[in-house]
């Protein structure tokens, strides 16, 4: 199996995050609710998942 190109950990892991921001700031700010913020953080821990498993040895 061919090895991914090397900064396709890193684009995956800031579009990860990209997203949480933007979904974070969606959020109503009056009262934030704990499965919003669970929710917004979702796309980052799947990102970094992904990133460690492509960057292990």
């Amino acid at each position: 199996m061919p090895a991914p190109h090397p900064r396709l950990g890193l684009a995956l892991l800031v579009g990860g995050g990209l997203v949480s921001f933007v979904a974070l700031g969606a959020t109503p700010h009056d009262g934030l609710h704990p499965l919003a913020l669970m929710g917004a953080l979702l796309p980052l821990q799947l990102a970094a998942l992904v990133w460690a498993l492509l960057n292990r040895r």
